[in-house]
């Protein structure tokens, strides 16, 4: 929950007391999501990253600021890529929460990648998808020991929850989610 006198400063300059926020945060109701029961407001993490969701953020100290004060709050469910970044969104995400809520649900998704230019390419052929779920699931296990290297630790199978993406990814916001399992 937010500390005492706390706001958070939006981007018109108006400030908003958190604890308002972690009333409409809770009011918003709940959904399972695996074994998670998550709140329905969650925290998009795409803008965490630099310019064009490419690189890393312009002001690192105020992305963890950011990533915290939405986990005070209530929020209990984030959304990431791996593309995001690329990589460097899950980075934060890690140095900002990391020993994890056992009620955090992170939810990340798969089917593109990052060229060296930044472009947002498909990666959605099903060995592609089956390639980016063992991905984000050892990332996963990696983030849930706070080590960079692989961990054998199956109980973090469920901390990301993949999902993909339209394969027509320019078709703009069209979006169909759905429950990527691993072969």
């Amino acid at each position: 929950m937010p500390e005492e006198n706390e706001h958070a400063v939006h981007n018109d300059g108006e400030s908003t007391d958190l604890a308002d926020n972690a009333s409409a945060i809770e009011s918003s109701g709940t959904f399972a999501l695996g074994r998670f029961q998550v709140r329905r407001m969650g925290y998009g993490a795409m803008q965490l990253a630099g310019d064009n969701v490419f690189g890393p953020p312009r002001d690192r100290d105020e992305a963890l600021r950011v990533l915290r004060a939405a986990v005070r709050s209530g929020i209990n469910h984030l959304d990431t890529a791996q593309y995001y970044g690329p990589g460097t969104v899950n980075e934060v995400i890690r140095e900002a929460l990391y020993p994890y809520p056992s009620d955090l649900a992170i939810v990340s998704k798969v089917a593109a990648r990052r060229d060296e230019a930044g472009a947002v390419l498909a990666y959605d052929e099903p060995d592609q998808l089956r390639a980016g779920n063992r991905r984000e699931l050892g990332n996963a296990r990696r983030a849930s020991t706070g080590r960079s290297e692989p961990t054998s630790d199956e109980s973090t199978r469920d901390r990301v929850v993949a999902s993909t993406l339209n394969s027509r990814l320019s078709c703009g916001p069209a979006m169909k989610g759905s429950s990527a399992g691993l072969d």
